[in-house]
Formats: structure tokens, sequence, C-alpha cells
């Protein structure tokens, strides 16, 4: 037994020592808070819908280096009330709020070149959207999933009061699945938006004097072009059609994060 003991230290002990030196590991934890904005358009290009406010949220990130090559992956969750300016389907303004629910995981790699990074990075988006009823309108009950690929660049500059890092990449996001649910006056439908289109800006700053803190700012900006109609029913009898209006998403999140 203490034979295979040693033999097993023996193999760790070779292990650690052919890693490279280069390879690291490096996590960070993150508090903070998102500005929310979404609007649809009609057909014409009218405002029919503006959602903005801001919700409380958090982050989790991790990544290993290895040489050149960097493997990250991370999460955040966003969620709170915001306010809801739309029209109903007779024209009529409406005023509400809706409870927001923004979710997100992402796995990526950034590869060396020059002085900068170049990325690569798959996410998937959960985005749920209770629009609160009104005495004129009822509520509704939205949920989004898609999958978005980014691709982009980075890079970083050491100074004597810290690390600053820029960051920017193109993302193409797949049609969104959706559901909707109409607080019970008709049956939940299903559908599929277009294949979006977006960007998405990054900065960061590491203070020399306290270097396990990071202040982080990102811009994300998605569009959405109108979706198909869907058909609708009542208790399984055809009552009409229904559509995912053109959309976009804007947010800006700020973010205070340690890191280790």
């Amino acid at each position: 037994m203490q034979s295979l003991q040693r033999a097993a230290c023996m193999a760790a002990l070779s292990a650690l020592s052919c890693a490279p030196a280069s390879a690291q590991w490096q996590g960070s934890v993150g508090i903070g808070a998102r500005s929310a904005t979404h609007t649809e358009y009609g057909l014409a290009g009218r405002q029919l819908v503006r959602e903005n406010g801001w919700l409380p949220g958090a982050s989790l990130d991790a990544g290993y280096r290895r040489g050149s090559l960097t493997w990250f992956g991370g999460a955040d969750w966003y969620q709170g009330g915001i306010d809801y300016r739309g029209r109903t389907q007779a024209g009529s303004a409406a005023q509400s709020s809706t409870s927001t629910r923004l979710a997100s995981a992402r796995l990526g790699a950034a590869a060396d070149w020059r002085s900068h990074a170049i990325l690569a990075a798959l996410e998937i988006d959960h985005w749920k959207r209770d629009i609160h009823g009104t005495a004129a309108a009822a509520g509704l009950q939205e949920r989004y999933r898609s999958w978005r690929l980014l691709l982009g660049a980075g890079t970083t500059w050491h100074q004597a009061a810290g690390a600053v890092s820029l960051d920017a990449a193109a993302v193409l996001a797949a049609p969104e699945h959706m559901r909707i649910g109409f607080s019970g006056l008709f049956d939940p439908v299903s559908l599929d938006t277009r294949r979006g289109h977006g960007l998405r800006l990054g900065a960061a700053i590491r203070p020399a004097w306290r270097p396990a803190l990071q202040l982080r700012g990102r811009f994300d900006w998605l569009a959405v072009p109108r979706s198909g109609d869907a058909v609708l029913n009542a208790n399984g009898a055809f009552r009409g059609t229904v559509t995912q209006a053109e959309h976009v998403r804007r947010a800006l999140t700020l973010e205070l994060a340690t890191v280790f």
C-alpha cells in the first residue's frame, strides 16, 4: 500500500513538473446592474413598444491559459422590473411594467496575435418577459431562448496605475425560440423568430493598488427581424395569427468583480 502511495505521489509530482509554466487558472465573481432597453417596431418602422429600466445581477467567469491560448467560460443573471410603454391591438396607448430576467452562459477561446487576442465564443441566452396586465389589456408571458456566435478581438494595456482591457465582437444570433402565454385568454403559442445580428463592446480596469478588484463595463446591441405568422387558438379553435415584431435589444452593464 505504501509503495502505491509513493508511486502516486511521484506521478503527481512528475505531471506538475511537466506542466508549462505559463499555464494558469483565473476566475472572478461580480455584482452589478444592467440598463436594459427593448424596443419593438411595426411594418412601417413605427415604434410599438419600449421597455427600459435597471436590473440588479451577478456574474461568474473562469479562464484557463496555456501558452498563447486561453479557454474561457462564464454566466450572468439579471432580474427585476422595468417600465413598459406600448399600444394595444386597438391602437390605444398602454403603460405597465415588465418582470424581466436575462440570463446567459458562454464558452469560448482566445488566441494571442501580436499584441491582441482573437476570440470566438458560443453563447446561449434566456430571456423571461412577463408583461403585467392593465384594465385595458391582458398580460403576456413570454420566454425566449437563442444561441449566439461571438467573433471579435481584444487587447490589454499594462500601465503603472493598472491594467486596462478593451474588446469588441460581432454577434450572430440564431432564431429565437419563443413561447407566448396570454393570461389564459388564448392557447399558448410557440414560434421562431428570424436570425439576428449585433455588436458587443467591453472594457475593464484592474487597478494596481487593488489587483484583486476589476471594474467592468459592457454594451450590447442586437436587432432581430419580424417573425413569420403563427396560428392563434382559443381552446383549440382558430382565432387568428400572431407575430413577433421586429425588435432591438440594448443593454449597458456595469460590474464590480473580485478576481482570484
